[in-house]
C-alpha cells in the first residue's frame, strides 16, 4: 500500500479556503492572523487527515532541519540512559528529533561523530563528555553551532553547560562517614581524566583533611575505566594493603559492585565489618545486597535543563550564556553504619596474603 502526504491544499479543499490560510493555521507564530472558528476547523481537518509538515521545505524556509545532535561518552554507564530521556522529552515536545551517538570516551571518534552530525546541518549540539579536550567544542564555537555540555563545563565562559556539584557529593559521603565514627576510609576514584570522578576524587580529599582524617596514600588507589572489573582489581588491591580501614568509598556504583563479591570471599560483612558507598544512585545501587549508600545526583534533570539551554541558545544565539550546577543529594541505606568495636584482626584475602581491618 502505496500512502501519500497530507498537503496544504488537500486541507484546503476540505475547509473551503485558500492554501494561504491553512498555511498561516499549521504556523503558531502566524495563527493569530486568522480567526478563531476557521483556525480551529483547519487544524481539526488537518488532524483528521494526519498531516505532518514537510521538514525539507521547512529547513529550505528556516534553514533549520529539526535535529540535535546528542554526543554520549558510554551509553552502558546507567547515568547517561536518564540524562538522553531527559534531553529527548525536552526536544521531541518542542517538535525537534534528538540523533543520538556513543563516542565511547575516544577523543577521534567523537570528533568524526560530531563532523558527521554537522554534515547532516544539526540545529545544535548536546555534548556529555568527560573528555578534557575542547578542538571539537572550539570548531562548534568558531562556526556559530548551538552547544550546549552536560556532565561538565570547559574554561571557555561563552559555552553553556549542566554540571553537577560533584565535590559537594562526596563530602555528603565522608560528612556521612565521620559522623558515624569512621575514621580510616579507603577510597576508589575512577580516571581522573574524567571531570566529574577527578571533582570527586579532590572533594573526597578536601572532606577527609576538614574532618581531621589522615589521608593515607595507601588507602587510595585509582580505576583505568568505570566497570565492576576495575572495581574488583582496586578492591583486591586495598584488600592486600597491610593499612586498616573501616569504611570504603568509591567513585561510581559500578565500582561498589565489583567490590561486594571480594568482599565477601573475604570474610567480610557489610556493614557490619566494613561500611560501603558509592555515587550516583543508579539502578545498582538497590540491586546490591545490602541496598547501597549512595550519593544521588538528578540525570534526568540535568538532561531536561541542557535541552533548554540548548532550545533557549536557537532562537537567542546572543543572550547571555548560562551555566548551570546543580547540588546532589545523600542517599543513606543499609552498607553503612558505625566501625566494628572489635581489635584489629587478620582475615584472609582470595589468592592474597592476609588482610588487616579493624
Amino acid at each position: 500500500m502505496v500512502f501519500q502526504r497530507v498537503t496544504l491544499k488537500d486541507i484546503a479543499d476540505r475547509t473551503g479556503v485558500h492554501t494561504s490560510t491553512v498555511s498561516r493555521v499549521l504556523n503558531p507564530d502566524r495563527r493569530a492572523m486568522v480567526s478563531v472558528e476557521i483556525a480551529e476547523r483547519i487544524l481539526a481537518v488537518a488532524e483528521e487527515l494526519g498531516y505532518r509538515p514537510n521538514t525539507i521545505a521547512y529547513g529550505l524556509k528556516t534553514n533549520r532541519t529539526g535535529s540535535i545532535g546528542v554526543v554520549v561518552p558510554d551509553i552502558s554507564n546507567p547515568v547517561f540512559p536518564e540524562t538522553v530521556q531527559g534531553i529527548e522529552d525536552v526536544l521531541i515536545a518542542a517538535g525537534y528529533t534528538p540523533i543520538l551517538a556513543n563516542s565511547d570516551h575516544a577523543a577521534d571518534r567523537e570528533r568524526i561523530i560530531v563532523e558527521n552530525m554537522r554534515d547532516q546541518h544539526i540545529d545544535g549540539l548536546i555534548v556529555a563528555s568527560g573528555s578534557p579536550h575542547g578542538a571539537v567544542l572550539m570548531a562548534c564555537k568558531e562556526d556559530g553551532v548551538p552547544l550546549v555540555l552536560i556532565h561538565r563545563t570547559w574554561d571557555d565562559p561563552d559555552i553553556p553547560s549542566v554540571s553537577y556539584e560533584e565535590k559537594l557529593g562526596a563530602h555528603l559521603i565522608i560528612d556521612h562517614l565521620a559522623g558515624l565514627g569512621h575514621r580510616d576510609i579507603a577510597y576508589i576514584a575512577g580516571p581522573l581524566d574524567s571531570a566529574a570522578t577527578r571533582d570527586r576524587y579532590f572533594g573526597t580529599r578536601e572532606a577527609l583533611e576538614q574532618h581531621g582524617l589522615r589521608e593515607n596514600s595507601n588507602l587510595f588507589t585509582f580505576a583505568d575505566a568505570i566497570t565492576e572489573e576495575e572495581g574488583e582489581r582496586c578492591c583486591r588491591e586495598l584488600l592486600q594493603t597491610k593499612e586498616p580501614f573501616t569504611a570504603l568509598v568509591t567513585a561510581h556504583d559500578i565500582l561498589t559492585a565489583g567490590c561486594i563479591g571480594l568482599l565477601a570471599e573475604s570474610g567480610l560483612r557489610v556493614p557490619e565489618d566494613l561500611s560501603l558507598t558509592g555515587y550516583n544512585n543508579t539502578s545498582y545501587a538497590t540491586m546490591l545486597t545490602p541496598t547501597l549508600t549512595t550519593v544521588h545526583i538528578p540525570h534526568y534533570d540535568g538532561g531536561v535543563e541542557a535541552a533548554r539551554l540548548l532550545l533557549d541558545r536557537i532562537e537567542n544565539p546572543t543572550a547571555p550564556v548560562r551555566r548551570l550546577r546543580i547540588s546532589p543529594t545523600l542517599v543513606i541505606r543499609n552498607s553503612t553504619a558505625p566501625p566494628p568495636p572489635r581489635p584489629r584482626a587478620q582475615i584472609e584475602s582470595p589468592d592474597s596474603a592476609p588482610i588487616s581491618v579493624k
